[in-house]
């Protein structure tokens, strides 16, 4: 992997409220978030207007066994503030957008299992009749 100079290296690592600095937050815990993906770096970097690439193969050296991704953001400002930025951005209104939406879909799925029953199958005589025969002995 070839690093660009014109982007930084974020790790969702650097934004993850249980770790803590020796293992890579680079963040304090005021600004950290918890649990951290990809997906909601990307949705913030999105909405900050940032040019950004991501590379979800990546995994965090500290922690490789942890293949979260990584993500290249565009330098616009000094990457601490880049990474203020994009915290304050997912703990005000990603998180919250996406809490939001996960609430919509569990009601509807709520919805769906209760209209989609099915009436009781009816049955013929031939069906209750073979319930009341006697079965063969060979």
């Amino acid at each position: 992997m070839r690093r660009e100079k014109t982007h930084y290296v974020v790790f969702p690592e650097y934004f993850d409220k249980n770790l803590t600095r020796k293992d890579g937050r680079r963040l304090p815990l005021e600004q950290a978030i918890e649990n951290p993906s990809i997906l909601e770096l990307k949705l913030a970097a999105q909405k900050l207007e940032y040019d950004f690439k991501i590379q979800e193969d990546a995994a965090y050296p500290r922690q490789w066994w942890n293949g979260k991704g990584l993500i290249l953001v565009e330098k616009k400002t000094p990457k601490v503030q880049t990474l203020r930025d994009l915290s304050i951005e997912i703990s005000t209104f990603i998180r919250p957008a996406l809490e939001k939406q996960k609430k919509q879909l569990i009601e509807k799925a709520k919805k769906r299992r209760t209209t989609k029953r099915s009436p009781p199958k009816k049955s013929s005589k031939k069906d209750k009749q073979k319930d009341f025969r006697p079965k063969r002995r060979k």
